[in-house]
């Protein structure tokens, strides 16, 4: 069986783009609406028009809608399912493996300070699966936040 194009349903994160998921992402953080100027000028877009095209797109699929003074918002009964792995504090984005990231390299840290290293291989065990783990956290944090900052 041969899919076509039009046959691929791809999730809808896939369909916005990056520069609309940074628009999203500004409005969820504001929590207040925003006109098209004022997303442009807090994303450094070029203009107006670019920051409308984006909003007018999560428009389209019923994740923000214009208020009557012509500034956007979030759909208040939009389904946000998929942003279930991101915290949002303040006016700040925040993806929960930074959480994560933070408590294993805490514990990494207290066991390096207060067990030690004695060369043995539970010693050894332990700091390799801990640096391994700090290692693969991070870059996924960096990962992550490059995305929608």
């Amino acid at each position: 069986m041969i899919l076509n194009e039009d046959d691929i349903e791809l999730p809808l994160i896939f369909e916005l783009g990056p520069a609309t998921w940074k628009v999203l992402m500004k409005l969820l953080a504001v929590r207040e609406p925003l006109g098209p100027r004022e997303i442009a000028r807090r994303l450094g877009m070029s203009s107006h028009t670019v920051a409308l095209y984006h909003l007018e797109k999560l428009q389209d699929h019923y994740l923000v809608e214009k208020t009557s003074t012509g500034e956007y918002q979030v759909n208040p009964n939009a389904d946000l399912g998929f942003l279930d792995n991101f915290l949002f504090v303040r006016f700040k984005v925040i993806p929960r493996v930074f959480v994560y990231a933070i408590i294993v390299t805490s514990l990494l840290l207290f066991y390096a300070t207060f067990v030690g290293f004695d060369y043995s291989i539970h010693s050894l065990f332990a700091l390799t699966i801990g640096s391994i783990s700090v290692v693969f956290f991070w870059a996924e944090v960096y990962r992550i936040w490059s995305g929608i900052q």
